[in-house]
């Protein structure tokens, strides 16, 4: 429970974080409606944008929760 506390943390202290997960969460409410018959449309969405939108937010938050952990060579790269 700890990380799911500190992920919340994270992402309400950097609000470029929650860009993905808002995007990710759009294209599942599309598809949860229930509008888009074509399953290759479903299929493109759910594989093509709701999955990659997942893995930058995950990715993303865990260099920000580790970012203290990173030698400072490392994480002079990072962008924030």
């Amino acid at each position: 429970m700890q990380v799911f506390t500190d992920l919340v943390h994270t992402v309400g202290e950097h609000p470029w974080l929650s860009v993905p997960f808002l995007y990710a969460l759009l294209f599942a409410m599309l598809l949860w409606t229930g509008r888009i018959r074509h399953p290759a449309a479903i299929n493109m969405i759910a594989i093509g944008l709701i999955l990659p939108c997942i893995n930058l937010g995950m990715i993303a938050a865990g260099v920000m929760l580790s970012k203290e952990h990173i030698t400072p060579a490392m994480s002079g790269l990072m962008p924030f």
